[in-house]
């Protein structure tokens, strides 16, 4: 037997060796994690709630496709908003809005308790907010009707996969909600016996990133909306005070 043979075997041995006890390694690190069940989509929506309920502030946009009037007469339609919202009851944002189908315009508002303010559409100047005025955002933490309990009550509730969600890992989960429990988030705009909600979870903290709220078609209205909320800067600084 030639030497450059018997070396040829030795490498090939120590080759299968290796990559046998790789092979081992890996499958001995691996079958834990491929072997762990599918996360309960209850759980996870019982600890979203939970943690929601235990922050403190939070940053969140709002962009609205479709019809929103948020005032009794049709002349106001919400088209987004921008905001912070700090435990108990404070609140500043200001929205995008539609004015009789025809220009945009911003109005900020901040709400403190039962007070709100808010600019006027004209001056700019702050006064207090119009009865007409039909939207605040403070519901959204709000222990009864807020998205909390909203988590709470998702029927057919289904974990639909673990997404990429701005370098994160995201729950995606999906469900329906009718208009009844629906209506205190959206201001009483959407109809509707089934509500579509989507919701995007941090996989490692719990945090609810972002709630789409799409509103079935029906004949009530031509143009059904759908709602996206992202959420973010979780128990940051915020002050939020009267304004002068």
């Amino acid at each position: 037997m030639s030497p450059d043979f018997s070396l040829s075997q030795n490498l090939s041995r120590r080759s299968l060796v290796a990559a046998a006890l790789t092979a081992a390694l890996f499958g001995a690190w691996m079958r834990p994690v491929l072997g762990q069940p599918e996360p309960d989509v209850v759980d996870v929506l019982s600890r979203a709630s939970q943690r929601l309920a235990d922050i403190e502030s939070l940053h969140f946009t709002l962009e609205i496709e479709g019809e929103t009037y948020i005032d009794e007469s049709g002349a106001i339609q919400l088209q987004g908003a921008e905001g912070d919202l700090a435990r108990p009851d404070k609140v500043a944002v200001e929205f995008q809005v539609r004015l009789l189908g025809a220009t945009t315009v911003s109005i900020r508002m901040i709400t403190i308790g039962t007070d709100s303010w808010t600019t006027d559409l004209i001056t700019g100047n702050w006064g207090d907010a119009p009865p007409e005025f039909g939207y605040n955002p403070s519901i959204l933490y709000d222990n009864q009707d807020g998205l909390g309990p909203v988590m709470g009550k998702l029927e057919n509730a289904n974990l639909a996969d673990i997404e990429d969600f701005e370098d994160r890992e995201a729950y995606h989960v999906t469900g329906t909600a009718n208009s009844e429990i629906i209506a205190p988030l959206t201001a009483g705009t959407m109809t509707g016996d089934e509500v579509e909600v989507e919701l995007w979870i941090d996989v490692e903290t719990s945090d609810l990133l972002r709630v789409k709220v799409v509103e079935p078609e029906s004949e009530a209205k031509e143009n059904p909306a759908t709602w996206e909320m992202n959420l973010s800067a979780f128990n940051e600084m915020v002050t939020i005070e009267p304004p002068e």
